[in-house]
This record gives C-alpha cells, sequence and structure tokens, in this order.
C-alpha cells in the first residue's frame, strides 16, 4: 500500500527525493504516490536514481503524463518503474470471457487487446505491482504477454494486456483434449523446473519468504505462540535466489497457436525456495473443492491428481509411491504456508486456516 509519507506534491526538487530516500530501508519496497507531483528535477531524478542503484526499492504510481515523460526521456525509467495515473475505464468495446478468484478478463472488440478487471480485495498498488513485474520480467528474458495500461472508474482498477489470438491456457488444452493430459503435464513441470533454476535479480524483485513472514505476523487466526512455531519453519527454509511465479499452475501458462509457451499474471512474481512455488501447485490440484476445480480449470478432481503424479515425476523425478509420497510431505508445510499467506491477503476461504494449522502443528 502506499504511505502518506511517500506522497510528495509540488515539484520535486533533490530536497524532496533526499526526504523520500531517507524515509526508505532496504528491508521492504516501497510505492511512490506522485499523483499531486508537478513535474521533477533532474537533481531529483539523480537522487532517485541512486537511491535505486544503492539497493532501495520502489516503484512510481499515478505520475502524469509530464512526470513520466521526464523519467523516459532521461532513462531513469529504465531503472526504476513509473505508471501514470490510471485512465477513466470504460468497458463498452470488451467482451467478458473469463474470471478467477481476483478478476473477470475482457478481450477488447478489435482484437488488439485483454483486459483484467479486478475485484475489491485487489488494491490499485497490487495491480500497478503486477504492471510492474511484467514488464520486469519481460526486461529480464522471460517469455510473457505485453503490459499495457491502467484503468479505473472510482471502484474498480483494470490492466490491460496484449491478446494472444488464438491462445489457450494449458489447463484449457487438457480440457479439450484430454488425452494430451500427460503431455501438457511434463511440459508445464519442466516449465517450472527451468524458471526455479534461473537466478532472479534480487534488488528487483521481492524476497517470498519475507511476504510469507509477513501474512504469518499478520494473521489474526494465530495465537502469538502459533505465530512463533510458524515463524521458526519460516526462518529455517533454504535461502534461495531463483525466479519464483508466485501463483504457480497451469491456467498461468498460455500456449500461442505457434506452440511458444509464456507465463502471465506474474503480480507475485520473485525469489526464494522452489517450494514455495510449487505448495501453490499442491494446494489448488489436492487441497480444493470439484466446483472450484471445474471453476478455475474446467477440470475435476481426478484429473488434477493425474496431473500433479506426472509433474512430480517430471519436477522432482518422484516415480515410485513411496518417492511420490516423500515429495508431498516435503511440499505439505510450504502448503500449509501458503494457504495462510492467500488467507491474509485475499481472505480465508472454510477450512484453510484449520489445514494450515493441522500440518503445521501436527504431533
Amino acid at each position: 500500500m502506499t504511505d502518506p509519507s511517500f506522497r510528495p506534491a509540488g515539484i520535486l526538487d533533490a530536497k524532496a527525493a533526499d526526504r523520500l530516500v531517507a524515509a526508505m530501508t532496504e528491508s521492504r519496497p516501497y510505492v511512490l504516490d506522485f499523483s499531486e507531483v508537478e513535474s521533477i528535477r533532474f537533481a531529483a531524478l539523480r537522487r532517485l536514481l541512486n537511491a535505486r542503484r544503492a539497493g532501495r526499492r520502489f516503484g512510481i504510481v499515478n505520475a502524469s503524463d509530464a512526470v513520466v515523460e521526464r523519467f523516459t526521456d532521461s532513462g531513469v525509467g529504465g531503472f526504476i518503474d513509473v505508471s501514470r495515473k490510471p485512465k477513466p475505464l470504460d468497458a463498452s468495446r470488451y467482451e467478458e470471457f473469463g474470471a478467477s478468484f481476483l478478476s473477470k478478463s475482457y478481450n477488447s472488440t478489435d482484437g488488439d487487446a485483454m483486459m483484467k478487471i479486478y475485484g475489491p480485495n485487489v488494491s490499485p498498488e497490487m495491480v500497478a505491482q503486477e504492471k510492474a513485474v511484467a514488464r520486469a520480467v519481460l526486461r529480464f528474458g522471460l517469455p510473457t504477454p505485453l503490459v499495457g495500461t491502467i484503468y479505473s472508474d472510482g471502484d474498480r482498477t483494470a490492466l490491460d494486456f496484449e491478446r494472444i489470438a488464438g491462445k489457450r491456457s494449458f489447463s484449457r488444452i487438457i480440457a479439450e483434449e484430454p488425452q494430451r493430459l500427460e503431455e501438457i503435464s511434463r511440459r508445464f513441470a519442466r516449465m517450472c523446473r527451468q524458471l526455479h533454476a534461473t537466478p532472479c535479480d534480487t534488488a528487483l524483485f521481492n524476497d517470498r519468504a519475507l511476504a510469507h513472514r509477513q501474512a504469518v505476523l499478520r494473521c489474526e487466526g494465530l495465537s502469538e505462540a502459533e505465530k512463533e512455531a510458524v515463524l521458526r519453519f519460516v526462518d529455517a527454509i533454504p535461502a534461495a535466489t531463483t525466479c519464483l511465479h508466485g501463483d504457480l499452475q497451469m491456467s498461468n501458462v498460455i500456449m500461442t497457436p505457434e506452440g511458444e509457451d509464456l507465463w502471465i499474471d506474474l503480480g507475485d512474481f520473485g525469489y526464494g525456495h522452489p517450494l514455495l512455488d510449487v505448495a501453490m501447485w499442491y494446494f489448488l490440484t489436492r487441497l480444493i473443492q470439484e466446483e472450484q476445480a471445474r471453476q478455475l480449470f474446467h477440470l475435476g478432481l481426478s484429473d488434477l491428481r493425474q496431473i500433479w503424479d506426472f509433474f512430480a515425476e517430471e519436477y522432482a523425478g518422484a516415480c515410485s509411491p513411496a518417492e511420490k509420497e516423500s515429495f508431498v510431505q516435503q511440499v505439505l508445510p510450504y502448503a500449509a504456508l501458503h494457504m495462510i499467506y492467500l488467507g491474509v491477503t485475499y481472505g480465508f476461504q472454510p477450512g484453510m486456516l484449520d489445514f494450515a494449522k493441522s500440518v503445521l502443528f501436527r504431533p
């Protein structure tokens, strides 16, 4: 979320930029709200650029066209992500075609763009973060659709993306061509393995273990003693700086008609231990209800369990029943931790916290 301390006004000069930088720490990212900034001086640009190079993590939202132009023309926008003020949202030129927990998806009538209109649990800052991450991941060299403009009507926030005509998600492919279940499952596992072997820019992206730690601290359903126990598990997670998707699932990979595979929905992209990522996929294949499976993946629970088995074989080399069970036991505490993160961030669904406790506090 934006903080009032990071909402400068008027002409941003060197002294104002120094105040912004002095208020930041290296421990977390910041969102600077530039909605009241009229223009920015070169000296201020230099201060912000130096802070970014020194390890401060921040992005700018609600910038005027004049401010965006200064960042772009100077080249500083290549180091600091800057988003314009949202444009008015007009969905009349779009047709709804899908939905998820957090948003509804629409295709433009001219076929060029796909728009996501987010629900009330997604803040404007989270949308700006998804845009910033999509731009950064593209620069980082990972395959993903191009990202566009943020829109708002005061109540809802939206973001448009390049529309890949004829694309299908991996889950949609399996639903339409069930004979390809094993092929696509293994293809997804190989993509995940490659992603989790890719070094991440730790100055640019967030530590996912830290995000989970903060969620535990904010969880009202945990007692202080329970929080301490979960935090001991979080602190014991082996350090890693490889890429994590943050919302790892088959619906977040699309295949183009030409056969290119693209990652989508990158709002929680970061770095950390791979099982923090795999935990989400385990949760979605083994711990949701039939109705949810049909809604999210167009598949039944029996299909998802087969997909998990092929995933475990390809991703972890777990082929025998004993090896698969061992892999599940490794993933389970991470899945429980991820449920706490999802619940705190987006709202707990019935049974989520109880399951997390049953795993994390089992005898």
